[in-house]
């Protein structure tokens, strides 16, 4: 979520119930762009009072010229405004109102900006190529003699609310310079907008590229620029590299505005900017000073703050991610006031160290709620978490722990959460995926409860690629800016999303849906994946998918580290990470179920590891066995396959036209894409992966080099072995399954069932458990037990 405006803040707070008459729903989207064979990207949304948006939004393609009516030669930029009415109502035909298209390049670093004057008037800013005007471009000694350069410029619009343009039709242009007269290439990127009491405030990065040698070289440097309502310049300062690398702009009282920045020091400083564009506080501010490293290991890449929160008393409160020393990133929050001053000690939003961070945030009264996904170093497969935090607006914590609760989402592309909204005492949160297996482009929302654990989720939307997303919060909706193609070739769409609208949501149990009999009368189901767990959190889950194991990645088993372990020693429930080559370590079985999985929404308990008596039954004994388990794997495109053993279901019927070899000795004979598996799962198959096994720190069979799968399976049984200190484990090879007996200092996997007869009555329940809370699931439905009381997940008391 980018960088609010204190109008669209105070209009959130203002927010009246008219947005419902918009009809809010999975199915209700409506169409902003009409054209469906050019390019639709950088989105921006803003809010007003009224219920109304204001979108601006560029297209890029070969596009009809409308002085020439004729097709362009080259793919062009072009600039479109656009207004949305309370019942989500387009105000203009089309693409909307055309702002520019006197583009003669690829503004590649452009970035659309959106603000509003006292009067209603809409700011607009753009970054675009034009043809040199010498009386605005010339260095620093005012040379005008730079015609080979190509620069790229910041441009700022003014348009009234019926579309007219107030300004120059072209727009006023940030004051530009050439700082080095031997560049050939200069773009302006990364701008800032920002609004005081009607006066404008820019601020962008400039890069200029010139010749050093045989090779190109850079050079960084800052701009800030000051307008007035009329469009008029009144001030412009630069910066030489490095000084204020990358910063933000808000807005501060009385016409000024907040610049805060990466200093030489690596910290984040800050100035008060007035019209003139000089810091008004007799020095800049240290908001950073507790030594975060803020650069990316030793490169260039700074991050100025993500979210510029404006509060009523002229503060603004920010959030960003810093890098530790071991260059791995935490989010921060910290507040600017006035007078230059901060919080005593900025305050760590999560100690959840990651690789990338993404996330979107809330505002109640003066709470701040933060919905999160991270990335953990060396994940494999893009091994992302979600959780939510709130604080207090003056930095007061509200949680003992950093963070909520996670769900392992997996996906290939990193996943993206764009609104979160109260909705009676849960709070839901809107995630942008990519699934990993299938390749389509979900929209989820996921139901945290009041302790921040998620236990249900709905698909929202399907197949939408969001890659400029805009995404906005109030009450209980949210809107949404997206395309249907990865190259939004598809036109621009808008949704508003009912936030309490549980239509179609479905418990995140954790078990698929395959019944198998481990014994004449009992019968169980498997939980997703294989169980997992990551030493510094303390934390069991399931992974995302059936396939996914660790491998070498066990290696990395330490307190102290941001990675899983899916390779354990036997009957290691109360102590995961223990890793000896003593087998006395070992003297009885923990069962790992007895702990809370963090994405089943089932109580510390529920899950289960089986002996081998009742493996041995569900393989060899029930009825017709042989003809229900095969070997196989699963493919991933270049990637080595995923292999190991199916088994199918007491009762099952192959769908659709898929075949399976049960006395296949090769694991290529049974070879499915992720989507067959997906079809598989679906109709109760569970995949056994071969993940190979751990002595000690050394993992074997699998091959440690060109990404290759483990070649043989182990999962762990409860029973004791031949010997005193042996345990019977499950050897998955090509000629199927066998027990085996194997020292219980050997790490292998472990895959949890739960009985299929185990769910408690609600009144049992609420007898021996009055005074906790808790959920259970009966009859397909999650209900919350409280202090005796029976709710739904949405708070309404049943009994």
């Amino acid at each position: 979520m980018k960088k609010l405006t204190l109008l669209a803040l105070f209009c959130a707070a203002m927010m009246l119930p008219a947005a419902a008459q918009w009809n809010p729903g999975d199915n209700n989207q409506v169409r902003i762009g009409t054209q469906s064979n050019i390019e639709y990207n950088s989105p921006t949304m803003l809010r007003k009072a009224d219920g109304s948006t204001i979108l601006a939004y560029r297209t890029f393609g070969y596009q009809i010229n409308p002085e020439t009516g004729e097709k362009d030669t080259e793919r062009q930029f072009y600039l479109y405004l656009q207004i949305l009415d309370k019942d989500g109502n387009k105000k203009w035909d089309g693409n909307g109102k055309l702002i520019s298209y006197k583009t003669t390049d690829i503004a590649m670093f452009g970035h659309v900006n959106l603000d509003t004057l006292s009067n209603g008037n809409i700011i607009i800013t753009f970054a675009d190529i034009r043809p040199v005007d010498n009386d605005n471009f010339k260095d620093v000694n005012g040379d005008e003699n730079h015609t080979n350069i190509k620069p790229c410029k910041i441009i700022v619009y003014c348009y009234d609310q019926e579309g007219n343009s107030v300004w120059s039709p072209d727009g006023v242009m940030m004051p530009y310079h050439v700082w080095d007269p031997t560049a050939y290439v200069t773009y302006y990127a990364g701008e800032q907008l920002a609004v005081s009491d009607d006066k404008i405030y820019l601020a962008a990065h400039i890069l200029e590229q010139y010749k050093q040698g045989q090779h190109d070289a850079y050079a960084h440097y800052a701009e800030q620029a000051c307008f007035d309502k009329d469009g008029n310049l009144l001030a412009e300062k630069h910066y030489d590299s490095y000084s204020c690398y990358n910063f933000e702009l808000a807005a501060a009282p009385n016409g000024n505005a907040y610049f805060v920045y990466v200093d030489e020091n690596d910290h984040y400083s800050a100035q008060l900017l007035g019209p003139d564009c000089e810091n008004h506080w007799s020095e800049a501010k240290l908001v950073e000073p507790y030594g975060v490293v803020s650069r990316e290991a030793s490169s260039a890449v700074a991050f100025p703050p993500s979210d510029m929160i404006p509060m009523s008393d002229g503060s603004v409160g920010m959030i960003y991610k810093a890098f530790m020393p071991n260059h791995f990133s935490q989010c921060y929050y910290n507040r600017l006031y006035p007078d230059g001053s901060t919080l005593n000690e900025h305050v760590l939003l999560s100690d959840t160290a990651g690789s990338d961070h993404s996330h979107t945030i809330m505002l109640q009264g003066d709470t701040l709620f933060l919905a999160e996904c991270v990335q953990y170093p060396r994940a494999e497969d893009g091994e992302f978490f979600l959780y939510i935090n709130s604080i207090k607006l003056d930095g007061t914590r509200l949680l003992d722990k950093y963070d909520g609760y996670w769900l392992s989402v997996n996906r290939g592309k990193d996943p993206y959460p764009l609104g979160i909204v109260k909705a009676d005492e849960n709070y839901n949160v809107l995630v942008f995926e990519e699934d990993y297996v299938t390749g389509e482009y979900p929209i989820y929302s996921y139901t945290f409860d009041p302790e921040y654990k998620v236990f249900q989720r709905k698909q929202v939307l399907n197949n939408v690629y969001i890659d400029d997303v805009v995404g906005f919060s109030e009450n209980q909706y949210t809107n949404l800016i997206f395309t249907r193609d990865p190259l939004g070739q598809h036109g621009l769409w808008i949704a508003c999303i009912d936030g309490t609208d549980y239509t179609n949501s479905k418990p995140i149990t954790g078990e698929l849906p395959g019944k198998f009999s481990i014994s004449a009368d009992k019968q169980v189901q498997f939980s997703q994946a294989d169980l997992q767990y990551m030493p510094v959190r303390q934390t069991y889950f399931f992974a995302a998918h059936q396939m996914f194991v660790q491998d070498e990645l066990n290696v990395w088993i330490s307190e102290n580290d941001f990675d899983f372990e899916d390779l354990f020693g036997w009957g290691t429930g109360n102590n995961p990470i223990l890793v000896s080559n003593n087998d006395e370590d070992y003297p009885s079985f923990i069962d790992w179920g007895k702990n809370e999985i963090m994405n089943s929404t089932y109580e510390a308990g529920t899950w289960r590891s089986m002996s081998m008596d009742e493996w041995d039954y569900l393989l060899n004994g029930r009825e017709n066995a042989a003809q229900k388990r095969a070997i196989g794997q699963v493919t991933m495109g270049t990637r080595s396959p995923y292999v190991g053993l199916f088994l199918l279901p007491d009762e099952f019927e192959m769908p659709g036209d898929i075949e399976m070899d049960m006395d296949a000795q090769d694991w290529e004979i049974n070879s499915y894409s992720p989507d067959t598996l997906v079809i598989l799962e679906k109709a109760g198959v569970v995949f056994l992966p071969a993940g190979g096994f751990r002595t000690g720190l050394n993992i074997h069979d699998i091959e440690l080099h060109g990404d290759q799968r483990g070649y043989n399976g182990y999962y762990w049984t409860t029973s004791t072995g031949n010997d005193q200190y042996d345990a019977y484990m499950i050897y998955i090879g090509k000629t199927g399954p066998e027990f085996q007996s194997r020292p219980r200092s050997n790490g292998m996997l472990v895959r949890l069932v739960k009985d299929v007869d185990s769910e408690q009555g609600i009144e049992d329940v609420v007898v021996t458990e009055k005074d906790k809370t808790r959920k259970i699931l009966m009859d397909g439905v999650i209900y919350i037990i409280r202090d005796g009381k029976i709710f739904t997940p949405t708070g309404v008391q049943v009994r």
